[in-house]
């Protein structure tokens, strides 16, 4: 890639990138009192752990936020891991993650729970390559450096292509970094590859020309989870709370897949993403909330063995015990 063209690409994606950082360090809440479902007390606030305001956009733009008679309090967070470590300290109450961060807070002790999970249709994790790399596939990257952010279901994409593969993980070069420091090794040439999800990936694609190598649609679980603190789960009014805000969840779902017109704006505005960038997080975060079921738990159990015969886990997590299956009757519900 020309010094031109990498400079481009770095204050332009830069520039978009910072504004998501801005938006990570950011909260807000929204409480209107009113009756809901699982009667829930007035005075309950729910402490709620987003990535790039996704959830708080899909409630809001499926009026989901109206009528609540519980406070919600929004934090919003680069990527899975830290939002895992902040439930883990009952910093907040839930959040949603890919597939890979819980097993990672999994067998390191973090006692929360996969409450919900989404099954999606399409895959959001991608691997890039500069528009002047020749490499047309993982084994291309042999010995080269890719950058990831470890723990994220980006971590778990490359490591899916690699047994699809055949590859040894000591055949390449990892670069755990933060999005946004990996966007500045990627554009600076620092690395040969970039595993991320979106909005990240379509940023990068958008904005330099990087290529799209492989994706997670062969790899992955094509699952992403909310997870709950088991402080939460243990106070039965926050619990009441929480099964609410799933029916709304699963309901502003299924809502939001037929109307992309109205979830996209809201999206862009709350991020300050470019309308094609929050599109394409749009086309790759469709998706129902389904029923915990043994289904669910044994994809999930596939992920944690793939990360444990890597030799990247202490221990390997029993997928079945850190799944709570208490709020199935109200995800179906929103889902009908």
């Amino acid at each position: 890639m020309r010094r031109s063209t990498r400079l481009r690409f770095s204050l332009t994606a830069a520039a978009v990138i910072a504004s998501l950082a801005l938006t990570a360090c950011s909260s807000s809440s929204a409480s209107e009192p009113s009756a809901t479902a699982g009667n829930p007390r007035s005075d309950v606030t729910l402490r709620i752990g987003d990535q790039v305001k996704s959830t708080q956009s899909l409630l809001e733009a499926a009026g989901e936020l109206d009528g609540l008679d519980y406070g919600i309090e929004w934090s919003t967070f680069e990527a899975g891991p830290p939002l895992l470590e902040a439930l883990g300290a009952n910093k907040i109450d839930a959040g949603g993650t890919g597939d890979v961060p819980p097993v990672f807070a999994q067998a390191t002790g973090n006692s929360g729970r996969i409450v919900a999970v989404q099954a999606r249709t399409g895959t959001n994790d991608f691997l890039l390559v500069p528009a002047n790399s020749t490499a047309s596939s993982i084994a291309d990257l042999k010995g080269k450096k890719i950058a990831v952010t470890q723990g994220s279901s980006s971590h778990g994409l490359v490591l899916g292509l690699l047994e699809q593969a055949n590859l040894p993980v000591s055949d390449f070069q990892f670069q755990f970094l933060s999005p946004a420091d990996a966007l500045s090794a990627f554009a600076s040439g620092q690395v040969d590859a970039w595993a991320v999800w979106n909005p990240y990936a379509t940023i990068g694609t958008n904005t330099a020309g990087a290529e799209v190598i492989a994706d997670g649609s062969e790899v992955a679980t094509g699952q992403s989870y909310f997870s709950a603190a088991s402080e939460a789960l243990a106070d039965p009014a926050k619990s009441a709370a929480l099964a609410d805000f799933f029916q709304r969840l699963s309901r502003a779902q299924v809502w939001a897949d037929a109307h992309p017109e109205a979830w996209v704006p809201i999206f862009a505005k709350l991020t300050k993403l470019p309308q094609d960038v929050a599109a394409a997080s749009f086309d790759t975060s469709k998706g129902s909330y389904v029923p915990i079921d043994d289904q669910r738990i044994a994809k999930q159990q596939k992920l944690i063995d793939l990360f444990a015969s890597a030799g990247l886990l202490k221990q390997a997590p029993v997928a079945g015990e850190y799944f709570d299956a208490r709020f199935n009757p109200q995800i179906e519900e929103g889902g009908k």
